[in-house]
């Protein structure tokens, strides 16, 4: 081998190791707090946990903003496994329209929190707090109703058979939800505040706390660190 050509395959040889020993690093402790929860599977099966999300681009534009949440079973947490029921409800393709309806899709929350990365957007969370069942078996008929394709994305939410992120995520229970104008971080806070009463105690589950920075780490790598300062306070509002 030429020296060049060794040179070449030195160097991306030790490239490839940095990377992953990035990766490694990344997923170790999201791992590891899995396992951690797998360990107290006692104290986890049969509850259920909520984190509501939002984000919005710096300059705080209508149209880049996002309310979702994802909900996770203590019976998955209790065996080390980490699969949020997730409602994410936004435009299939393209940008979002300010008027008129457009076919939607609900995205995981790992798409979710990739997409606010790439657009550098601003990503708070709220939680985790256990919530009672019903809202669990609520936001999965609402996870199906958006799958069914009976339904399209609106961002006014004013066409017949049709829904905007806020609606979808947070006007799953039997009393109304109204945020009026709000978008973004101030919606996600409404949506907190209207599903409160389903809530189990009055505060985060700090031992969980660890779901939604890892999260947000698997999800953007090293910006998942600074979108982690976003997380919300310990009490709901």
């Amino acid at each position: 081998m030429q020296t060049g050509a060794f040179q070449h395959f030195l160097h991306g040889t030790a490239r490839s190791i940095v990377l992953l020993s990035l990766l490694f690093v990344v997923a170790l402790p999201f791992g590891v707090m899995a396992a951690r929860s797998a360990s107290q599977g006692h104290e986890l099966n049969g509850r259920y946990f909520l984190i509501v999300w939002a984000y919005q681009s710096r300059d705080d534009d209508l149209i880049h903003a996002h309310t979702f949440l994802s909900l996770y079973r203590g019976s998955d947490l209790a065996k080390g496994i980490v699969r949020p029921t997730t409602i994410s409800w936004l435009p299939a393709d393209g940008p979002v329209p300010l008027f008129g309806a457009v076919k939607g899709h609900n995205f995981t929350l790992d798409q979710t929190l990739k997409m606010a990365c790439r657009a550098g957007a601003d990503v708070k969370s709220w939680g985790p707090y256990e919530v009672r069942p019903e809202l669990y078996t609520a936001a999965t008929r609402r996870v199906g109703l958006l799958q069914s394709g009976r339904i399209n994305y609106s961002m006014i939410n004013a066409p017949p058979k049709s829904m905007n992120c806020i609606v979808a995520a947070g006007d799953i229970t039997p009393a109304h939800l109204n945020t009026g104008i709000l978008w973004g971080v101030a919606a996600s806070s409404e949506v907190v505040r209207h599903l409160s009463p389903y809530f189990v105690g009055d505060g985060v589950r700090s031992d969980l706390k660890w779901l939604a920075t890892g999260s947000r780490v698997t999800a953007c790598g090293g910006d998942g660190g600074k979108m982690a300062s976003g997380s919300g306070a310990d009490a709901f509002p």
